[in-house]
């Protein structure tokens, strides 16, 4: 028998505690928000949605959240798809 103790939470796939995904949520707030108030306020600024889209979905499937994390995603992933339409409508008019 070896010295090595194996835990089931440590298996890989397993998702990640709620309470280490707060600080990555108030990043890709800051960074949505940053570029949203830019936007409105006349600057131009490049967001990549689709990047971006992806980052919130991939910390949506490796963490177990919280009701209350869970809300906080979909309002970002909802003010994502509503800036990217936003810079779509814009490229089209130029």
């Amino acid at each position: 028998m070896s010295g090595v103790n194996r835990q089931p939470s440590a298996q890989r796939g397993a998702r990640q505690p709620a309470s280490l995904v707060d600080s990555q949520l108030q990043h890709f707030e800051s960074v949505v928000e940053y570029v949203t108030r830019k936007d409105a306020s006349g600057g131009s600024y490049a967001l990549d949605h689709e990047y971006w889209e992806k980052r919130i979905r991939a910390l949506e499937g490796s963490y177990e959240l919280l009701a209350s994390q869970r809300q906080r995603v979909t309002k970002l992933l909802e003010k994502l798809a509503s800036e990217a339409q936003i810079a779509l409508k814009r490229r089209t008019a130029a």
